[in-house]
């Protein structure tokens, strides 16, 4: 199959696309990538233009928007499979469709950022979300048919290593900053837990904050990651959309278990169907019950080990990207 992948290229959090594009390939297909964000080129010829900046920013687009119309009609692709699609235009889409291109959408910001989604589901022909709930959604509101597709791990990035001794903690967390992860960290940080914290927080958190002692400042790599996970006895997952929904599951859910790391993580609806709970992922359903269960899993090495090892066989069975893109092409 011919697949031209559609990427937010300029999200350098987002290496699902490169994952994804590598996968397809494995699997046997011939693929062309495509950044849906301006090149510097056509942000020159927007700028040439003296449009106004509101204009020069339509015209960005508007120049995305050329250069996929073109990659269509030279790659003529049966498939059009973009992660996001932000800035891709309907005659863009209506433009694939009259070529015969199936054309779908993978939104993995569900559910905490699910109407941009929305706003795009009625113009594929295909919409794949990271949140059960959100697929159903859609496929009600809009009778797109639409999938639950989770994202997954690559194991060539996300796997075990030696643990770094710098790096050694009991407890890992490594993400964004929101409010309410700051709560938690610091009520972990309180009750003495060693702790380590990874992530752009800097600007976040208070000059005198006790976090600072335990945070490595800025944005990670994949490769990063890993080296953190493997060094680390529990990591910890605390979705963004901890408290308002119930369902959507994260990257983390995949990468933290294939870095050989017992997992711990607030309960979504979806994560049954996907692990075995209590032998291959710790959950946790509300914050007061979780220094108390750390304190339990801490004291099992044994068990910490045996849920490590189990959690990591089962990401490489079933929650690899070659595994997850085979799926995307089985359902469309």
């Amino acid at each position: 199959m011919k697949i031209l992948l559609v990427v937010p290229g300029k999200l350098k959090t987002v290496p699902m696309s490169g994952f994804s594009a590598a996968a397809l390939r494995v699997l046997g297909n011939e693929v062309r990538v495509e950044d849906y964000y301006p090149t510097l080129a056509e942000k020159a010829l927007a700028a040439g233009k003296q449009l106004a900046p509101l204009r020069r920013r339509t015209e960005f687009w508007a120049q995305v928007n050329r250069r996929l119309r073109r990659a269509i009609d030279e790659f003529r692709p049966d498939l059009l499979f973009t992660i996001y699609g932000l800035h891709i235009s309907a005659q863009t889409l209506s433009f694939a469709r009259a070529r015969g291109v199936v054309r779908a959408c993978w939104w993995i910001n569900d559910p905490f950022q699910s109407q941009p989604g929305f706003d795009r589901a009625a113009e594929y022909d295909v919409y794949f979300s990271n949140s059960s709930v959100c697929a159903r959604q859609v496929e009600e509101a809009f009778g797109v048919k639409s999938h639950f597709l989770p994202t997954a791990c690559e194991p060539t990035v996300h796997h075990a290593s030696p643990p770094d001794p710098a790096l050694a903690c009991d407890v890992c967390f490594a993400g964004d900053w929101s409010p309410a992860r700051q709560q938690l960290i610091e009520m972990l940080v309180k009750a003495g837990f060693n702790l380590r914290l990874y992530g752009p927080w800097q600007k976040k958190i208070a000059p005198d904050s006790p976090l600072r002692a335990h945070l490595t400042p800025g944005f990670f790599t994949p490769a990063q990651m890993s080296a953190y996970f493997s060094s680390a006895r529990i990591v910890l997952n605390f979705h963004t959309w901890f408290g308002r929904f119930s369902h959507g599951v994260n990257p983390r859910l995949f990468e933290a278990p294939a870095c050989g790391a017992l997992q711990i993580v607030d309960v979504k609806d979806e994560i049954p169907s996907l692990f075995e709970v209590g032998e291959e992922v710790v959950i946790y359903r509300d914050l007061e019950s979780l220094p108390g269960l750390l304190r339990e899993w801490l004291a099992d090495r044994d068990g910490c080990e045996a849920v490590a090892k189990a959690g990591h066989q089962r990401v490489l069975q079933d929650h690899t990207y070659q595994r997850r893109m085979a799926q995307m092409l089985t359902l469309l």
